[in-house]
């Protein structure tokens, strides 16, 4: 099941979908995004929800999570919560962490309080991307970005394959190491693209999930050294 970032939809992931021809690829749009419709305000756990949902729909009783930005929020929260439905997971340049924030962005913050204290104009304040967003998606995206994963994160306990691009700026690098650091069985691949590294390096990107669902949903090379990779940096948590 691919999970796809905020904004994506179906088409994020039909690269990805399109190699994995022996696989059985199920890609769907989050309510609010593509050709899903708004349904109201809604929240980390609403999405996760309509997820599971549809896969008692369909009738999919467990699955491998393909998680790109927000489908990762969306991802740690089921596999924390639900492991019995989650074969695997792969975090691909995934949100949800608290990042760290510098004087600039506090500054920001402020500014947009005390603007709207004093009643001016704050039409033109968050980013493009945002101000383009309905009033009920402007709302749902506030609910989003201020729920963090960390506490989700640490109770994952199925395999987990970290990838990640080495220039990511919307999530960073360290986001990455942190990811590892707090889900006991992951391991972090790097990619020299960025926040898509999927699309970015997409034959290698597809040929290592293939690997890696062929190895936590079929059995194929699990178990020891046979999961260990050059590729692969796997966190030393016990």
């Amino acid at each position: 099941m691919f999970l796809h970032g905020w904004g994506g939809g179906v088409v994020s992931f039909l690269p990805v979908a399109q190699r994995m021809k022996d696989c059985d690829c199920l890609l769907f749009d989050f309510k609010g995004f593509g050709e899903s419709p708004e349904e109201g305000v809604r929240s980390l756990e609403d999405y996760a929800a309509d997820v599971l949902s549809l896969m008692d729909e369909i009738g999919i009783k467990e699955a491998v999570l393909i998680g790109h930005s927000f489908g990762c929020r969306v991802g740690a929260y089921i596999a924390a919560n639900y492991p019995e439905r989650v074969l695997g997971f792969v975090i691909t340049d995934g949100a949800g962490l608290k990042p760290r924030r510098g004087l600039k962005y506090y500054l920001k913050v402020y500014l947009h309080k005390f603007k709207r204290k004093l009643g001016f104009d704050l039409s033109k304040d968050g980013s493009a991307d945002y101000r383009a967003l309905s009033p009920v998606m402007k709302k749902t995206f506030v609910n989003v970005v201020n729920r963090y994963t960390e506490n989700e994160c640490a109770r994952i306990k199925c395999p987990t394959l970290i990838c990640w691009g080495k220039k990511d700026k919307d999530t960073p690098l360290y986001m990455a190491k942190r990811f590892l650091k707090l889900i006991k069985d992951s391991a972090l691949i790097l990619f020299e693209g960025g926040h898509f590294c999927y699309i970015d390096e997409l034959a290698r990107y597809t040929t290592i999930a293939k690997k890696f669902i062929s190895e936590v949903a079929y059995g194929v090379g699990r178990g020891g050294s046979e999961r260990r990779s050059d590729d692969c940096s796997r966190s030393q948590n016990s």
